[in-house]
């Protein structure tokens, strides 16, 4: 099963690199096997962008992602293990997917509590720490343990605090996850 995840994961990142042209990976960079410059290698929410204009390869192997990187400018071979990828999607059109499983503990919490606070209110009304994220559409592994199915919600879950007057209209568009069973 673990090797099914595998793939998938390599399939989200390269139907989204030919499909919306970059993806987001979300890593745990404290996993095993990540390559990463060694000042972020204890960020458990590390976002590398990955753009099919780059002018270096993207490996996008059975077990792995590798290509070289700028870290302010400076050039980095980097490795990620796909056990370490925890989300891959398109900032802009919110395209993507989220494997709960693989999230760093606090992550997961929030993400969870966002899913709560969005289906019912049983959660602890915090936001969803992602933004909106829209399910990869047509992957051929589609339903074969490749993570959750997410759905956007137009509007708001419930706010922490009441926002200004100004961000009343941004907070009440802003899009939100469901999970979808």
């Amino acid at each position: 099963m673990v090797r099914e995840q595998q793939v998938g994961k390599g399939e989200v990142i390269r139907t989204l690199l030919e499909r919306e042209g970059r993806v987001m990976l979300c890593v745990d960079a404290t996993c095993k096997g990540v390559e990463v410059p060694r000042r972020f290698a204890s960020d458990t929410e590390l976002r590398l962008i990955l753009n099919v204009k780059m002018p270096q390869p993207i490996e996008i192997g059975p077990r792995t992602v590798e290509s070289e990187l700028r870290f302010g400018g400076i050039p980095h071979y980097c490795i990620i293990p796909y056990e370490a990828l925890w989300g891959a999607f398109n900032p802009d059109s919110g395209q993507g997917m989220l494997w709960p499983e693989a999230m760093p503990e606090m992550v997961r919490k929030g993400y969870l509590a966002a899913q709560g606070a969005i289906d019912g209110g049983r959660g602890s009304g915090v936001a969803n720490p992602l933004g909106h994220i829209k399910p990869v559409s047509g992957l051929a592994g589609k339903g074969s343990g490749e993570g959750p199915r997410l759905a956007v919600i137009e509007g708001g879950a419930p706010a922490q605090s009441e926002p200004a007057a100004g961000d009343k209209k941004r907070a009440a568009a802003r899009a939100h996850l469901r999970l979808v069973k």
